[in-house]
């Protein structure tokens, strides 16, 4: 099975991550965001290969508040959401949020999920590190959910995502990945919920999967796009 086929079974819909942040940009600029009247809050896995779509996110809207953490997993907590909130701009008497948080994978030219090479390595490597690691401890039957000090965010990492499957449950790292992203969604959420006021603030949610191919550029696979703008949810059609 080649790379686009995995991509069009397991990721249908994606996009190449500059045309992500073109369209959502436009899109959101809709509905009253931009860069002047914004701050961006940008979620990805410390991975380097990931950074390309902070960069992307910066030239669009200014300067991005940092959520990245192991796996895209949101750790910040609400003292770091409301850090980030408190430094966007104030026009009209609102705030506005732009909220990017994503989780990635790798996929080969033939279809390998979480291969990838990277520059200076002679042989494969993997992405995400963390999930393809947890992928392998599910695998074995073996999972350690202590919180180990000397390992936080991966710890944290596990204990979030074993939740969200089934006893015994050994799902691919195509499955694992969508997991991913649904609790980085969901903890997003509940972040914005225990920090944002809709009576002075306006806001937005995009979530996905970044997906980086052999040919070393990135697709983004959308999956949860919204905002909320006077109180009232209108979806983020890109």
């Amino acid at each position: 099975m080649s790379f686009q086929e995995v991509v069009d079974r397991c990721f249908p819909g994606s996009m190449p991550q500059d045309e992500f942040v073109q369209r959502s940009f436009a899109a959101l600029g809709g509905l009253g965001f931009d860069a002047d009247n914004t701050i961006a809050c940008a979620g990805v896995c410390r991975d380097e290969i990931c950074r390309p779509l902070v960069g992307r996110v910066r030239e669009a809207w200014g300067e991005a508040f940092n959520f990245s953490s192991l796996g895209g997993m949101l750790t910040l907590g609400a003292a770091g959401f409301r850090a980030a909130h408190h430094h966007a701009p104030l026009v009209g008497g609102r705030e506005r949020y732009a909220h990017f948080a994503m989780a990635h994978i790798a996929i080969g030219a033939e279809g390998q999920l979480g291969r990838c090479f990277r520059a200076g390595r002679p042989e494969p490597s993997s992405a995400c590190g963390a999930l393809v690691g947890f992928h392998a401890e599910l695998s074995s039957g073996r999972v350690n959910l202590e919180l180990d000090p000397d390992d936080v965010e991966f710890s944290i990492l596990k204990q979030r995502l074993v939740r969200r499957l089934d006893w015994g449950a050994s799902p691919d790292l195509a499955q694992l990945t969508l997991e991913a992203h649904g609790q980085i969604r969901d903890d997003l959420e509940r972040m914005i919920g225990l920090t944002v006021d809709d009576s002075s603030a306006d806001w937005a949610v995009l979530t996905g999967v970044q997906i980086h191919a052999p040919d070393g550029g990135t697709l983004l696979w959308p999956g949860t796009l919204y905002a909320v703008v006077e109180g009232q949810r209108q979806e983020v059609r890109i």
